[in-house]
């Protein structure tokens, strides 16, 4: 069973070229869930866009599973009640939907997922084995979403609200969908954007022997931004061709990045952990949010 403040089954449109008019929100008792509640505030505040917020009934109490979950339903619904008071604190003129679900949140936020335009989860550090094993809500929302979605983590005390939205890039389509998105979330926050392509074998590099020169790596990369840039030219570009693995270069940006942007092939939960990708790494590793486009 699932309440709601709003319609269960959400009818928006997702916004088109980039713009964020959605956010569904996961919502537990953790610091990291709450972070990142404050993350997606935060941007629906310079955004205007709606926020869902949405919480699971624990089933791990027997008393409560054995009387239909009355104290936890109670303890939800003042949860949510808080996060409301949260997100409006931050902005009163915010719309706020709360969500109290029965189903597990990894079955029902990736639902919500298929109307909103981004999807926003705290996160711990976890690692590929933890998650095959007993099921990471993170891993496995990120491998069946079907919009964006922010791993968000807290980050250490030294970065600085200056970091810049860090964007790893190759030439598939969806890292064309997270240059979209990198570039609108820049312009949006008022930061810089760091571009990367990392050059390591192996790696699925668009640089062939024919152009191995740093200036043709980076004209590739220019050319692969340069609509982008164009829509939003009020963001300071600064561009690297790198030779290390993405993972390593990214994980490394991560520390001090705002956000890290990067598209995600599409590789499942046991596939990914077999085969190392790049997004199931940073999703383990990531010092900071990470926002995956699928």
């Amino acid at each position: 069973m699932t309440t709601s403040t709003a319609d269960t089954a959400p009818d928006e449109t997702p916004g088109v070229g980039g713009h964020i008019t959605t956010i569904s929100v996961g919502l537990d008792r953790s610091p990291h869930s709450w972070g990142a509640l404050e993350w997606a505030t935060d941007i629906a505040h310079r955004t205007g866009a709606k926020i869902r917020i949405v919480h699971a009934v624990p089933r791990h109490r027997l008393e409560d599973m054995q009387s239909g979950h009355p104290r936890s339903r109670v303890i939800g619904k003042r949860l949510l009640r808080s996060a409301m008071r949260s997100v409006h604190k931050k902005d009163s003129a915010l719309t706020v939907d709360t969500v109290l679900t029965d189903d597990p949140i990894t079955s029902y936020l990736t639902t919500l997922t298929r109307t909103a335009d981004l999807a926003v989860i705290g996160s711990r550090t976890s690692g590929p084995v933890r998650d095959t094993l007993f099921g990471h809500h993170a891993t496995r929302i990120v491998a069946k979403s079907s919009c964006p979605v922010v791993v968000w983590r807290g980050q250490s005390e030294t970065r600085s609200d200056a970091g810049p939205v860090v964007l790893g890039i190759d030439d598939s389509d969806s890292s064309s969908r997270a240059i979209t998105l990198a570039f609108y979330l820049a312009d949006i926050l008022a930061t810089p954007l760091t571009a990367m392509h990392t050059d390591a074998p192996g790696h699925g590099s668009v640089v062939r022997s024919g152009a191995a020169l740093e200036d043709d790596r980076l004209d590739w990369l220019r050319a692969r931004t340069a609509t982008a840039a164009q829509q939003h030219p009020s963001v300071d570009v600064h561009l690297h061709c790198l030779g290390s693995t993405p993972e390593q270069e990214l994980r490394r940006a991560s520390a001090t990045a705002q956000l890290v942007v990067i598209g995600s092939h599409g590789c499942g939960l046991i596939r990914g952990t077999l085969c190392r990708s790049t997004v199931q790494q940073l999703i383990h590793s990531a010092g900071g949010p990470l926002l995956i486009v699928p």
